[in-house]
Parts: C-alpha cells; sequence; structure tokens
C-alpha cells in the first residue's frame, strides 16, 4: 500500500481527493493536514467522510506520496522540501503551471517561492502529456478552466484545421471559487442569478495560451498556407503539395502561392508572438452559474480554409479526427449532441461535442466536466496512477451521479 498524505485537506479539493481515495485499492490515505482545523478530527469538519479515522494537524506525517491543495505561493513553498526530498508531489494549486516565473508574478502577485523547481514540473493534463506525467516527480496539475478548454481544443490545434483567435466562454459553479467567504457566492446574491467576471484578464488565461502554443503546429506560415491552398491533408502535406504544384500551369501556381501568402499575412496579424513560439490569441470569459459543481465551456476558432470538406461530410471529418485523438482514452468521450454538466458530476470524465458553424466557417466545441473531479481531484488521482505505473482508471471508474 503507498501511504498518501493531503496538505490542506479542508478545502473543497482536499475534502474530494479523500474522498475518492477511500475506494482506491492501491494506497492508502494515513495523513491530512489544515491548520484552520489542525486538532480536530476529519469526520468533524467533513461527516461525510466519517470513513476515516484520521486526525488533521498542522504538518502532514510520513508519506510515500503528497497532494497539495494550498493556495498559489503557500503550495510551492510547501511542496519545495517535499520534492527535494524526492517525495512525488501532485500540487492543485497554480504555481507550477506556468513555465515563465515572470509571467507568474505578474498573473499571482507574488514572486515564485521556488522557481528552479518549476522546469522539474510537468503539466499534469495525462491525455495531453502522459509520457511527461509518467517520468516526473513533480505535477503541475491544470486549473479547471484550463482543462476544459484545451481537451475541447487539442485534437482541431493538433491537426491544424483552426486558426489562432480563439474564444473560450465557460461556465461555473460556485464550488470553484473554494471555501473562503465572499459576498458575491451567498446564496442570496448568488441563487437565480449569471455573472461574467475576470473580463480584464483571468489568472487561468496565460495557462490556457501557454499551452495551446505548445501543441500549435510548427510550420512556417507558406508552407501551411501552399498546402491549405492547394487543400491537401495536414497529416502528411509534403508530398501531395510537390505532387499538386507540379500539376498545375504557371497561373494556377502563382495564384496558389498568392492565397499562401495572404494566408501567412493573416496568420501573423492574429498570433501574438513569442521569443521562440507563435502564441494564439485567446479571448477568455468565465461566468459564475447558481450550480454547486461544473464547468461547461463553449470554445469558438475560425477554420482554416480548405482544413475540412465543405458540405455535409464535414460533421463526419471533424468527428472522426476528435475520435482518433481520444481513441483509448478512458476519460474523454466525444459525443453525438450537446452535453450537460449534470453528466459528469461526481466523476472524471470530460464530455466533448465538436461541430461546425457552417454559416461562419467556425469550429464550435462544447465541453463539460465537474471541477471538483476531472477539474481538480480526480485528475490529480489520474496523475498519481500513472506516476506510480497503476492503470489510471484505479480508484476513478465510477459512473456520473444523476440526478
Amino acid at each position: 500500500m503507498v501511504k498518501v498524505g493531503i496538505i490542506n485537506a479542508t478545502g473543497y479539493a482536499g475534502a474530494e481527493l479523500a474522498r475518492l481515495l477511500y475506494s482506491h485499492p492501491e494506497v492508502e490515505l494515513t495523513s491530512v493536514s489544515g491548520r484552520s482545523a489542525a486538532g480536530k478530527a476529519l469526520a468533524d469538519v467533513f461527516p461525510h467522510l466519517a470513513c476515516y479515522d484520521l486526525t488533521i494537524g498542522e504538518e502532514i506525517d510520513d508519506v510515500d506520496f503528497v497532494f497539495s491543495g494550498l493556495p498559489h505561493a503557500a503550495s510551492a513553498a510547501a511542496c519545495a522540501p517535499l520534492v527535494r526530498a524526492g517525495v512525488p508531489v501532485v500540487d492543485i494549486s497554480a504555481d507550477f503551471r506556468l513555465r515563465d516565473p515572470q509571467e507568474y508574478a505578474e498573473w499571482y502577485g507574488a514572486e515564485h517561492p521556488a522557481p528552479e523547481l518549476i522546469s522539474q514540473a510537468a503539466y499534469g493534463l495525462t491525455e495531453l502529456n502522459r509520457e511527461s506525467v509518467r517520468q516526473s516527480k513533480l505535477i503541475a496539475n491544470p486549473g479547471c478552466f484550463p482543462e476544459s478548454a484545451l481537451l475541447a481544443l487539442a485534437p482541431a490545434v493538433k491537426a491544424g484545421i483552426i486558426g489562432p483567435d480563439i474564444i473560450i466562454d465557460s461556465k461555473s459553479g460556485i464550488s470553484g471559487a473554494g471555501r473562503g467567504l465572499d459576498l458575491k457566492y451567498h446564496f442570496g446574491e448568488a441563487d437565480e442569478s449569471v455573472s461574467a467576471y475576470g473580463l480584464s484578464g483571468h489568472r487561468h488565461l496565460p495557462e490556457i495560451v501557454q499551452e495551446l502554443a505548445k501543441m500549435w503546429p510548427k510550420e512556417t506560415g507558406t508552407e501551411r498556407g501552399t498546402w491549405l491552398a492547394v487543400g491537401v491533408s495536414s497529416k502528411s502535406p509534403g508530398a501531395q503539395v510537390t505532387s499538386a504544384l507540379a500539376e498545375m500551369d504557371e497561373e494556377q501556381r502563382v495564384a496558389v502561392l498568392k492565397t499562401a501568402r495572404e494566408w501567412t499575412r493573416r496568420r501573423q496579424e492574429r498570433f501574438i508572438y513569442g521569443e521562440d513560439e507563435l502564441r494564439p490569441t485567446v479571448t477568455f470569459t468565465p461566468h459564475l452559474i447558481p450550480m454547486t459543481r461544473g464547468i461547461l465551456s463553449t470554445c469558438y476558432a475560425p477554420l482554416n480554409a480548405g482544413a475540412l470538406p465543405l458540405g455535409r461530410v464535414v460533421q463526419d471529418a471533424l468527428r472522426e479526427i476528435y475520435g482518433d485523438f481520444y481513441a483509448g482514452e478512458p476519460f474523454v468521450r466525444v459525443v453525438d449532441s450537446p452535453p450537460a454538466t449534470k453528466q459528469t458530476r461526481g466523476n472524471n470524465m470530460c464530455l466533448v461535442y465538436p461541430t461546425v458553424d457552417a454559416r461562419t466557417e467556425r469550429l464550435v466545441v462544447v465541453s463539460v466536466l465537474d471541477n471538483l473531479v476531472k477539474g481538480a481531484a480526480g485528475q490529480a488521482i489520474q496523475n498519481m496512477n500513472a506516476m506510480l505505473g497503476f492503470p489510471e482508471t484505479l480508484g476513478l471508474d465510477m459512473p456520473a451521479l444523476y440526478p
């Protein structure tokens, strides 16, 4: 049995970790901390966890594996000595998600407590980064909003079918804000009301942009524009482009290259260039919804010219791209109709519905997940399973709660 500890088990994510770990056949939760409730029985703070005979400590005891549910900055400070001692850690905070310490300071208002460890951390979206997760001892668990957006967009980005001007519209339940007291989360304020927030810049935005940029196809603009203008597949365009151009007369070749250059110009206008990568422009707006759990994200992006066939077969082609990308993934399901948050309540699934708005030539993708499970505790356990060589479904293979 692997002995597991949870730092700050008194938050929503920490409590959800304890609930899920109880059913895991290969680990045992032996230590929990939470300074505000130190000395109390876990069951007194969370009666639904009466299955545990554990006392909350100020610090965790010696364990084989650690989850940290502390807020940003405090989490890195607590995780750093454990990582240096060789203890595997999954950090649920934002502390190791951003690769640039300066960007972290700009968005989180504090200097990073352990910048030397950032390069050791793997971004823990297992479906997109499995090998790095398996090989790392420090995992940056994704934010709940970025997870919903990245799983929705990754197949389209990898296939090269969309442009970089992306809109992400997300709705989240109130538990996403944690257990801290704030007037806007009181029942009388939040019930029967929907509100947008973070319009000047949400902290999850740089995380989304960073991970999209890592996935973005690296072809040069003219090269990519040429094969899009010719209309060949993005899977192996080189030989097909050469063959197609050779069969054209001079006038046709000039027209294709003109189209390619125009595509490159538009692409350059829409990208924000980093030092060594293209960073797509992303508009991200989160909304607070009067429900306890769940995230629904609707993502919009322009289709690249010639990236998908026109007419009735476009949906079949899109479904094939998404189906192939997530084939064999236990916790992402491509569905045939727009999903609802209740379909993932309490489990580790993300449901993804891709479609095309033919009138505007836009990709539209809807994704839903439980922000406390797939968006936090469940993803953390999935990462632990990968790190320890267990099947990723261990302790997580459960249906949603309904109704």
